[in-house]
């Protein structure tokens, strides 16, 4: 299929996806119109690739018997194409839960129309779902596919009352919350993050190893300092390392652009650039050096290249990362506690992996071997944790190309209740030593102090009582003590003392002001974090400009704080600002509603804020420094 010259049939396809009450009629129509390049409403096999993705699956409605049921899918996922203009992958997804849903229909029920759908039809389907143990999170994807499906029905005309489904297809937020919580991809120990990175530097220096060992070396550095996503890391490109002038043009520092289908609605991806720190720079132009002849015998500016000079596949990808770490075993993995084995994987070699390992090896490998390993989603997890204390939310937000705070909070790990639980624990792990002779010094003077040992003496209550064991139900402890009033007693838990906050600050305030020198180019799309962020932001600074005037040990960490929200204001906020109020007066409410419904109550308190971002504006003398 030629990829590169889909085109759609617009009259045709606006027809057929606006076309409501179809099903009213005595006739199902299945019209043999084009609505695409090669693809017409009848075909059975819908060719879905493009450019960006040339191995898209097809969307295969031959086995779907019912010609009512197939025209509702095909419909569905018309609209999902040409409407909505989803992703390719999106597509695939969602086409699989309808269908999914309608093989039960046929296949379990004998249904061939609609006559006999009923909220108990629905409800067996959910039973039948949950005996195949699925997460809460992936039942209530598939359980929205029911709902496309059931919206689409009334659509075409059927007389359908939605809100009768509406209980049976919806799992509560809450269950899917705290399960989201108990499966988090776990953090990597920072013993054995600093040995992944030493060994990684040390082997993109080693050119006795073999191309792709030592390319993927690099990617591991790179991954180290920006937690990018897998696929963002596997299509790094070059020519996207730029130098920007910090410190009122004293001092140079680097961001790196690369390709992201994340955090954008757009169907063909977009740019997106995160900090390049000197060990990024350093790995990145290695990568580059090592790759040079390959991109330029295969035309292409892509990175990791394999011996044909294409990108490499997502499985080889996996297993060349894999070979780092088995490589590498006994230096990343000597003698670690079982607080670190709980972070990590234990994998077993199959073929493919074995292939892919050298055979020079000295532990050669045997197919069902087992060894240690980490998953790339883990540095996502660990750049996040090591950030957390160090710098603004907001700069890991930015950093990480996060939507929102809420995702990069999602990120954080419970890492200091894990180590305080672990280093007091008793030998079999059901309680924390309350032992008087306790060799460590730390804990002797803890138990020293009525306060904590009271700490202690709650904490063990609480295990007793629901016969955990610190080793084997760490998680599960971590989210219940969430929810449990015991919390606030856990000795280590609260990191965020108020003595604390003045000295932290100046760190806060200098990362902030070197990441907002970056030059960005306006976008409205999040306005509402922007918009409170600042208000926080104004508001603290405010507060210490009074601090300071009580005493002036803080007026250096006020200084740097206020010079933080200047460039904040000028960078972001008034940029940003100024492009909301023009697209308002030029499209209106409504266009900015339907193109940014994230932005509903910025919009519908527009002249409240106005007047905060002016008020503040002018209270901190911001518009003329």
């Amino acid at each position: 299929m030629n990829t590169e010259k889909i085109e759609w049939n617009i009259d045709n396809a606006s027809t057929l996806s606006g076309q409501q009450n179809y099903l009213k009629s005595d006739f199902i129509d299945e019209p043999p119109l084009l609505i695409r390049t090669n693809l017409r409403f009848s075909d059975n096999r819908w060719e879905i690739a493009d450019k960006l993705h040339p191995k898209a699956h097809p969307l295969d409605f031959s086995p779907i018997k019912s010609k009512m049921f197939r025209v509702l899918l095909k419909k569905i996922m018309l609209r999902e194409l040409f409407t909505k203009r989803n992703r390719s992958s999106t597509v695939y997804s969602r086409f699989n839960e309808i269908r999914r849903f309608i093989f039960y229909l046929e296949k379990e029920k004998y249904m061939y129309d609609l006559r006999y759908l009923t909220p108990e039809v629905i409800k067996g389907y959910v039973e039948t779902l949950k005996k195949n143990n699925i997460t809460k999170n992936y039942l209530s994807t598939l359980l929205k596919g029911v709902g496309r499906f059931l919206q689409e029905v009334q659509f075409a005309g059927c007389d359908i009352d939605l809100s009768e489904f509406q209980k049976t297809l919806t799992v509560p937020i809450v269950e899917r919350k705290a399960e989201k919580e108990a499966h988090k991809t776990p953090n990597i120990p920072k013993r054995i993050f600093n040995r992944v990175v030493k060994c990684a530097l040390k082997d993109m220096k080693d050119e006795s190893l073999r191309k792709q060992d030592r390319m993927m070396a690099c990617l591991i550095v790179i991954l180290s300092h920006t937690g990018m996503r897998k696929g963002e890391l596997h299509r790094l490109e070059a020519g996207k390392l730029k130098d920007i002038t910090i410190l009122n043009k004293k001092a140079k520092a680097f961001i790196l652009e690369f390709f992201t289908f994340k955090t954008t609605a757009e169907n063909n991806g977009k740019w997106t650039k995160t900090i390049a720190f000197p060990e990024t720079v350093q790995a990145y132009q290695t990568l580059v050096k090592i790759s040079k002849n390959g991109r330029e015998m295969g035309s292409t500016n892509y990175l990791f290249l394999n011996k044909f000079n294409k990108i490499y596949g997502r499985t080889t990808f996996d297993n060349i990362f894999d070979t780092f770490f088995y490589r590498n075993q006994n230096e990343l993995f000597d003698h670690i506690s079982e607080y670190e084995k709980a972070q990590i994987h234990l994998m077993k070699i199959d073929s493919y992996l074995k292939g892919t390992i050298p055979k020079i090896l000295p532990n050669v490998p045997k197919i069902g071997d087992t060894f240690y390993t980490l998953n790339p989603h883990q540095f996502r997890v660990a750049v996040a944790n090591i950030l957390k204390d160090k710098v603004s939310l907001q700069w890991i937000r930015e950093h990480m190309n996060h939507l929102t705070e809420e995702m990069t909070k999602h990120y954080f790990r419970d890492e200091l209740i894990k180590e305080t639980l672990f280093k007091r624990a008793t030998k079999d792990g059901t309680s924390l030593g309350l032992e008087l002779n306790n060799q460590n010094h730390f804990i002797k003077k803890e138990l020293s102090e009525p306060e904590l040992i009271k700490a202690y003496e709650e904490i063990n209550k609480f295990l007793q009582k629901k016969k955990f064991n610190i080793f084997k139900d760490i998680d599960e402890i971590i989210n219940t003590l969430k929810y449990n009033p015991l919390r606030e007693s856990i000795v280590g838990v609260c990191t965020k003392h108020l003595g604390m906050l003045c000295e932290r600050q100046y760190r806060l305030a200098t990362f902030e002001k070197w990441y907002f020198l970056s030059p960005k180019v306006p976008n409205i799309e999040s306005f509402d974090f922007t918009y409170k962020r600042f208000i926080d932001k104004s508001k603290i600074v405010q507060h210490n400009k009074e601090l300071v005037q009580q005493d002036s040990k803080y007026q250096r960490d006020y200084e740097n704080e206020y010079s933080s929200l200047i460039k904040f204001y000028q960078n972001r906020v008034l940029q940003e600002h100024e492009l909301l109020l023009s697209i308002l007066n030029e499209k209106g409410k409504e266009f900015i509603l339907s193109s940014y419904p994230q932005l509903e109550i910025i919009i519908s308190d527009i002249e409240n804020v106005n007047k905060e971002i002016t008020k503040w504006a002018s209270t901190l003398n911001l518009e003329s420094v």
